[in-house]
Formats: C-alpha cells, structure tokens, sequence
C-alpha cells in the first residue's frame, strides 16, 4: 500500500470512513448502514527520568524512563447511515486517553452531510478541522507511516474538531484533480485541571490537488480564541515577571488585587508599581486574540519513495508566541517493509515585555527592569522509523526520535511535547539534560 498519495488513501478511507476524500462525500456503496474501526497499541519510553514526552499537549502527565502504554493507544468506532444517495450520518466514537487521564470515549465525528450534486458536499455538525496536511487522519494510526504524526508541527496546532458548517466541492482541471474546501465554526479544546481554549469565529480555506504521484496542499484557518482557567477567568489572570534572567526566578503580580504583590509594596495596585503595567497585561492576555494558521504542504509517492513535507506558520498576538514549524520526511517502500525517517523543528517568536518600575520599587530590581516573557518553545527533532505490513489491515511500526530543545527557557514546561517530572528547574532544558531520546513501538490496525 502506498501512504501519502491522496488518491491511494481513498481505499483505505472508504473502508475505515476516516480520510477527508471519503469523509467529504457520500459513499455510493449499496449498504445503507456500516460500522468500521482503527486502533493502536503502543509503547513508548524516553532515556531520562526527569523529562516526560506527551504525544498531546493536552495530556496532563506524559512518559519518562519506563515503558508507558497510555500516550498513543486509541481506539476509534464509527457508525455511518445513508437513507438516501444524497443523504449521509455519521457518527465516531474515539477512546483515547484525554485530559482527565481517562479514555473515556468522546464524539469525535458528528454531522450530517447532504450531496446536491456529484461534485459538492455540505455537512453540519462536529468534524476534523483540517488545519494540516494530515488532520483528517491523524488519529488512524494505519494510514500514517509514522507511529505519530511530527509533533514539533501536530502540536504546535492542537486544533482537532470543528462544529458547524463546511462545504468541499471536487473537480478535475486538465490533468490535476483538486478539491475545495471551506468551513465555519466553533471549537472548545479542553486542557487537564478543567482549563482550556476556546476558539470562535473559525473560517478557513483548504485546497488541495493532484498530479500523478504529487499531492499539493494550501489552506489558512482565522480565529479568535480565549484562554480560560479552571475557575473561568480568562487567562492569564496574573503575570509572572522574571527579575532575575541567569536562573529565570521572578514573581507574581495580580492586578485583581487590592495588593499588586506584597514583597514589593503593600496596598498598592499593579499599575502604580509600574507604568506600562496595564499595555503588558493587555499585550499577552488571551482574550479574543487572534489565531491564525497558514499551512503548506508537500507529498510524492510512486509506489518506491515516499516524500512529505510540511512548513505552519502560527500568529496568535497573546501570550502564546507566534510560531513557525515543519517536517520532512523520506522513505523507500522494499516489499512490506518501509524505512524512513524524519527531521522536524519549531521556533518560536518569543518576545520579552518590559515592566518599567516606579521609583518606590526601583531598587528592588539590580539586574535591571523585569520582564514578562511569551512562550518559548524552540526545538528539533530528528527520527528514524520502521513500518512492517504484518497483514493487509495491520502495520508494526518501530521509531526512534532524538528531541533537542535549542531555548532558554525556565519552568515546569519547556516545550509542546516534553516537561519536567519534577516542576520547575534552576536551568534551561537545553542546557540542563541535552537531547532526549525517545522510543516507541506500536502495532496499528483498522477493521
């Protein structure tokens, strides 16, 4: 089988209903009503008992030095319904472990689509925002020839559902296929501790097409989103301003309170301690920001070698750093098995946001006027992987992967896909443990 070639997915999709080819239209098939499946069964540990590797940033805990099962096992059944040639439900259920460390199953696919001619398809309800190249699929393990998609990329945009309206019309033009797709909507994306982002006025743009073995991607995706805590309050709530750079120690302010921070001065609101208090707060404050994702990619199977490459561009305006990020990926098909492997990284555009002092508190600070800074998560990652076709519906997949966070940044968290076991360190990840190594097997299969 090849991967990455649209065309050579749809017959896989139409058996697991789970590409966006397939998805995006009625199926034709005489049956009025069919259940299909996908799952994976992985393993996953990394060299060092200090980092944990998260395959989802949503994940409240992730694996360190012992092998953990928990990070990419899934489990996905969908139901699909159609009354008429023009009329299609469907329905998926996807247990997986999620943000309340359980796998409970939650409704990952639910609309109705509707097929007024051959060539378009409208559907209302729930279904994958395809932000990315692999969006459709990313959680059917089988069409994917990684164990995971390049997390430097998946989770910079975490972005998995939709719920509203889209429309996707199909055509060919001279010897290209090609396929249109625009939608609307809102999405809540839940984070462990009951916080969570909520993205509303999402409308986006995705085209895609064909030329023998090359697949061709573009698409854009506008939002707003509002970062809320467990409580509700729109997030952040207070600032951490960092007074000493060398070890990235600092404090925090609350601007709620009737005391700013009481080490600094009592009875004192933020704004009076310092003057450009309330245009920082305001600057990284994710209240209806902008969030932007412009997506770009690349694909060429011809039945030997396999190619893909991916290039997001992130704008977000808040707290969390505009970001670039991409992937590229080489394999060469010998039989049933397929070597590849995969370099990936992402930068960040970390900006640091000067609280100037009033004259009060000026000499507190003798390494000069504290800052706040926006997320920082620079790495690379390189990997080097094996898949095995054990059978016509089952893959055995080994991967090694070599995480190197190239940044400077200090806490609990240091980047999208790795955080510390025990909290927060005096040192930077980069500088403190290096690269982290990290090794999956996983056996993935659709029915």
């Amino acid at each position: 089988m090849k991967f990455f070639h649209r065309r050579n997915l749809t017959a896989l999709a139409a058996a697991i209903a789970c590409s966006a080819t397939v998805h995006a239209e009625i199926s034709n098939e005489s049956k009025t009503l069919v259940l299909s499946g996908f799952g994976t069964l992985s393993a996953v540990q990394t060299d060092n008992a200090n980092i944990q590797f998260r395959s989802d940033n949503r994940l409240p805990s992730g694996t360190a030095n012992s092998h953990e099962f928990d990070n990419d096992s899934k489990l996905g059944v969908q139901l699909s319904y159609r009354p008429t040639e023009k009329l299609q439900a469907v329905v998926q259920l996807l247990s997986r472990r999620n943000e309340e460390n359980s796998f409970k199953p939650s409704i990952d696919w639910a609309y109705l689509a509707y097929k007024p001619m051959s060539t378009l398809t409208v559907r209302a309800g729930r279904f994958v925002a395809p932000v990315l190249m692999g969006s459709d699929y990313r959680n059917v393990g089988y069409a994917n020839i990684w164990v995971r998609p390049p997390t430097d990329v998946y989770n910079s945009a975490t972005i998995n559902n939709v719920d509203g309206l889209d429309a996707i019309y199909r055509g060919e033009l001279g010897p290209f296929s090609y396929s249109a797709q625009a939608y609307f909507g809102t999405y809540d994306l839940k984070f462990a501790g009951g916080s969570g982002i909520k993205f509303n006025r999402m409308g986006g743009l995705n085209l895609t097409a064909e030329l023998g073995s090359w697949t061709f991607r573009a698409s854009h995706m506008d939002a707003r989103h509002t970062n809320y805590q467990a409580d509700g309050q729109v997030a952040p709530s207070t600032l951490f301003a960092v007074s000493e750079p060398s070890t990235g120690r600092g404090f925090r302010l609350n601007p709620a309170g009737a005391t700013c921070n009481a080490g600094l001065q009592a009875n004192a609101g933020c704004s009076a301690l310092f003057a450009s208090f309330d245009d920082v707060f305001s600057a990284v404050r994710r209240d209806h920001k902008p969030f932007n994702i412009t997506d770009l990619g690349l694909a060429y199977d011809n039945g030997k070698v396999v190619v893909q490459a991916e290039y997001m561009m992130r704008k977000s305006d808040s707290a969390l750093s505009d970001s670039d990020a991409y992937y590229v990926t080489a394999g060469y098909r010998i039989g049933k098995l397929l070597p590849y492997v995969t370099y990936s990284g992402s930068k960040t555009d970390t900006r640091r946001l000067t609280l100037t002092p009033s004259a009060a508190i000026a000499g507190k600070f003798t390494n000069g006027a504290p800052y706040v800074q926006t997320s920082n998560t620079d790495n690379n990652t390189l990997s080097l992987g094996l898949r095995v076709d054990v059978a016509a519906s089952v893959a055995l997949k080994f991967q090694l992967d070599r995480y190197t966070p190239n940044t400077n940044s200090f806490g609990a968290t240091d980047a999208q896909t790795m955080s510390r076991v025990n909290g927060v360190l005096a040192t930077p990840m980069s500088t403190s443990v290096g690269s982290v190594k990290l090794a999956t097997v996983a056996l993935d299969f659709v029915f």
